[in-house]
């Protein structure tokens, strides 16, 4: 009987310490008056490695959290918007809020009207196929959820 029990636990917690969690980051988008406000979270165990391989090079963390240079270069092509013509148009790190497990960012863009118009969202993809990126979309009393993913990298904001 101990043997058995033995044998399981060893077999549970090998399943538990080998079980693969894919990065997430979740976002609360804010549009109107002309602008697209951003507040974004992502846990810094994920994102320190993917800055890390962007830059090719240690990075130290400070205690203000990183260089908005260095974000927006990271965030070029992975976070953005697309206007109805095809025009990209980028966030603009505005501040962010380093805590033990996540950082907090807040971002803006200029957005005269979100209609026709698309978000880029494949942040840490290059770390995980299973990337999902949530993004709740607020625009006066409307809500909407969007779920980036390898399969939709990139999605129309629209009205519910």
């Amino acid at each position: 009987m101990r043997r058995s029990f033995a044998w399981l636990s060893a077999a549970i917690l090998t399943a538990v310490l080998s079980a693969h969690v894919f990065p997430i980051s979740y976002g609360l988008l804010n549009l109107g008056g002309g602008k697209a406000r951003f507040r974004l979270r992502i846990s810094v165990h994920n994102l320190h490695p993917a800055l890390e391989a962007f830059t090719g090079s240690h990075l130290e963390m400070r205690d203000e959290g990183y260089e908005a240079r260095l974000l927006e270069a990271y965030f070029k092509g992975r976070l953005e918007w697309i206007s109805p013509q095809g025009r990209v148009v980028r966030m603009r790190v505005l501040h962010q809020e380093l805590g033990i497990e996540e950082i907090v960012f807040a971002l803006e863009a200029p957005l005269p009207t979100p209609k026709g118009w698309k978000l880029r969202n494949t942040l840490l993809f290059e770390q995980s196929t299973e990337q999902k990126n949530y993004v709740t979309v607020e625009e006066g009393s409307h809500r909407l959820g969007l779920t980036f993913d390898a399969q939709h990298p990139v999605l129309p904001v629209v009205g519910p």
